[in-house]
């Protein structure tokens, strides 16, 4: 699909203010991880999951390597396939993951019900995927409105019985569900608030929801039983699977230090062990981290640090591998970053409704991709496409020319700064 104006606009802003991915038309120049994204797609995504399996993939890049980018095409190929996604960036206040309740609160939060259409915006929450789910089932039963004269209509009373005995570990949760779709239908906005509290993993009281049949409290003793059962009740609503992503960002600070670290690498090795077991059906759990954590972190715990290793990556000969690296891609470093850039370089034209003289800009893209891959990391693409952006406003504003070997020192200087502000904490 074309971008229009706006959508390239929005793409040349963020990446040429903070070299940080957009959350949307990312495909306009996405370069180097096809091969990946196609493995997890015949794989797992396409068949596998679809059948009740369930996998855990851990997602190594340096800082700006993409790992962001990485899963929101992800989180972009899942939707196209018919899952549902849950994309959460875990923090130590928000969502430490050493805080299971957090972590469940996250995803509860986060959980996308994406349309198909374009003009309508995605709602995220575990309320509204639910709602949306609930009309979109009044318009596949042929109803218009569920309420008549006498009760609901009979045949949503019938697929509400359904619901009932969907195939769910927590009792609670699975009561939850019906009686949140029972209050939408009856137009009950007092027990969707408080059902719907209950779901988002708020404090309420038993005695409050005893009358919905949920018995249990969801504190941080049952997180985990109500992370496999939100995964079961999306299983048994209809959907592919569920695609939980979670990005630990550049400085694992939701398990830095040693209090919380322990406990963080405990969940996480339950999780791989959940994802071999059968208590996640038709889910891809997805974390991404720095190497730092594979080599300084997971050492520390055997029982984790066996599960995760690996001595090869991920790919389409090794597609059972548990790391995906984002330093090994389709494409070498410099041509990596030349493909970028040139992608690039059409989304910046319809940005400003120009054309460049693109012989001319290809020869200063290269020159500025050869000056990376020389100095810096391959795993700096982030700064790679900020500092191309800042040089085809140069061009477009002063005119076009050779980006000359004083112009291109500047911007690398500029990168390397950036890179070492980034590295002690100051960018």
């Amino acid at each position: 699909m074309a971008l229009t104006q706006t959508e390239a606009q929005h793409i040349i802003r963020k990446l040429g203010e903070s070299g940080i991915p957009p959350a949307r038309n990312l495909e306009a120049y996405t370069v180097g991880i096809d091969s990946i994204l196609g493995t997890l797609k015949d794989e797992y995504l396409g068949g596998y999951l679809r059948d009740g399996g369930s996998s855990f993939k851990l997602v190594v890049g340096e800082y700006g390597s993409g790992k962001s980018h990485f899963l929101y095409r992800l989180r972009d190929l899942a939707w196209e396939l018919g899952y549902v996604v849950s994309r959460t960036e875990l923090s130590p206040k928000e969502c430490p993951y050493d805080n299971q309740l957090k972590v469940y609160q996250a995803v509860a939060g986060n959980l996308i019900y994406h349309s198909p259409n374009a003009d309508s915006a995605d709602t995220s929450g575990l309320e509204a995927f639910l709602e949306n789910h609930f009309f979109q089932t009044l318009k596949t039963l042929g109803v218009e409105n569920p309420k008549t004269s006498v009760g609901l209509d009979v045949r949503v009373n019938l697929w509400l019985d359904t619901v009932l005995r969907f195939n769910i570990e927590s009792p609670s949760f699975r009561h939850a569900i019906y009686y949140y779709f029972r209050a939408v239908a009856e137009e009950n906005e007092a027990n969707k608030r408080l059902i719907g509290a209950w779901l988002r993993g708020e404090s309420v009281a038993l005695k409050d929801v005893r009358a919905f049949s949920i018995t249990e409290k969801l504190d941080k003793t049952v997180a985990f039983k109500m992370m496999r059962s939100l995964a079961q009740a999306v299983h048994e609503l209809g959907y592919a699977g569920l695609v939980l992503l979670f990005d630990e960002g550049d400085r694992m600070v939701s398990i830095g230090s040693s209090r919380t670290e322990k406990v963080a690498c405990d969940n996480l090795r339950e999780v791989i062990d959940r994802c071999a077991g059968e208590s996640l059906p038709s889910a891809l759990f997805v974390y991404a981290v720095p190497p730092y954590f594979v080599t300084n972190i997971a050492p520390n715990y055997e029982a984790l640090s066996q599960r995760i290793s690996s001595k090869v990556k991920f790919s389409r000969q090794n597609p059972f591998s548990v790391q995906i690296s984002l330093d090994h891609l389709d494409y070498p470093g410099e041509e990596l970053l030349r493909l970028i850039g040139e992608k690039l370089l059409g989304v910046y034209e319809t940005a400003y409704q120009m054309n460049f003289n693109h012989e001319l800009q290809r020869e200063n893209i290269a020159a500025l991709a050869a000056g990376c891959a020389s100095l810096l990391s391959t795993s700096h693409r982030r700064h790679f496409v900020k500092s191309l952006v800042t040089m085809l406003t140069e061009q477009r504003v002063s005119g076009e020319h050779i980006y000359e070997e004083d112009n291109l020192n500047g911007v690398l200087r500029d990168v390397t700064e950036q890179l070492g502000r980034t590295e002690t904490g100051e960018y």
